[in-house]
């Protein structure tokens, strides 16, 4: 079929997407060509066709129902902070967790609904005088996005922690899941292979001293300042760590002389190996070029496969991503 053709029937196919949304769902939480950049810690990537952005339980439901029921393609976005979407934007519907936010504690038990900030919710906890989420302070994102991924950081998951997750199926039923840590593994957990959306997730924590509390948070945020999390957009660590390459990967980049090295206004930080930045209006292509670059190099001359820890969203070529299984 003719590349016109083609791009006819997508922007048929758009428009109807949009004529659907715009008859299910209430105007005030639909937005249309959505810049991702907007919504990203990397502050890249390009529009998404269709944006919604519920604020309630039954907010969410409309619009899982709308994408259900017209079989629309669909991203699910937490927070942001743990990807990198293409320039050309993400084709379908996005719909943003990030107005469900809601949290609250009773007895050692902490609820949060999948949008609410990982900040936000060790701030609470430590209110209560609640123990156990200390590790997480200062990582960016959503808690919901962090029980996804199974966030770890400074010897600890999130998994440790997590008792029940809420999850609204593809049949728009919501289940209550159990959690049992031996489900987890490292930045991977059951719900990357489920089709259902998190609703809410619920945290056993420990009663602790408050101010031994807010101490153990402010050292782990400073940790992540010092370290240069937040000199320039970012998503954080870009590769996950590999005990079997005897060194963390942000020293395995260095030992390959790339931390430094910039393509257009992406650079491979230089104050840490594994941390990719956007130090001058970034495409997602300068950024991917980077990632190609270590992954290719680290294959070349360590006989590693680098595996990235930031998932490649939305309108990416399949030859664009080909060096991602095609490395030695």
């Amino acid at each position: 079929m003719p590349y016109r053709a083609q791009l006819l029937i997508m922007e048929i196919s758009i428009e109807g997407w949009r004529q659907c949304v715009v008859d299910m769902v209430p105007a005030e939480l639909v937005r249309f060509d959505e810049p991702m950049s907007r919504h990203t810690s990397f502050k890249i990537g390009g529009p998404a066709d269709v944006f919604l952005a519920p604020r309630s339980y039954d907010d969410l439901l409309t619009c899982l129902e709308v994408v259900k029921k017209n079989g629309l393609p669909c991203f699910l976005l937490g927070g942001g902070t743990n990807i990198l979407v293409a320039d050309r934007g993400i084709r379908g519907v996005v719909i943003s967790t990030a107005g469900l936010d809601s949290i609250s504690v009773t007895g050692e038990r902490l609820t949060a609904e999948a949008g609410a900030r990982v900040e936000d919710v060790c701030m609470v906890a430590a209110e209560y005088g609640l123990s156990g989420v200390e590790f997480i302070n200062g990582m960016p994102g959503s808690i919901g996005g962090a029980v996804w991924m199974n966030a770890r950081c400074y010897g600890n998951s999130i998994s440790e922690v997590l008792e029940q997750v809420e999850v609204v199926g593809e049949d728009l039923s919501l289940t209550t899941v159990s959690c049992d840590p031996s489900q987890f593994d490292y930045k991977r957990s059951p719900f990357q292979a489920m089709s259902g959306c998190i609703w809410q997730v619920k945290l056993h924590l420990k009663k602790g001293d408050r101010q031994e509390i807010y101490r153990k948070m402010e050292e782990n945020h400073k940790d992540r300042v010092d370290k240069g999390h937040f000199k320039a957009p970012s998503a954080g660590s870009l590769f996950k760590n590999n005990h079997d390459f005897g060194a963390p990967t942000g020293k395995i980049i260095d030992e390959l002389g790339l931390r430094g090295v910039t393509s257009g206004g992406a650079a491979i930080a230089p104050f840490h190996g594994n941390i990719f930045i956007n130090q001058n209006n970034a495409t997602a292509g300068d950024v991917l070029s980077l990632i190609r670059l270590a992954v290719e190099k680290a294959a070349r001359e360590r006989g590693i496969r680098l595996e990235p820890e930031v998932r490649l969203v939305g309108d990416w070529s399949p030859e664009e991503l080909s060096f991602l299984t095609n490395v030695a």
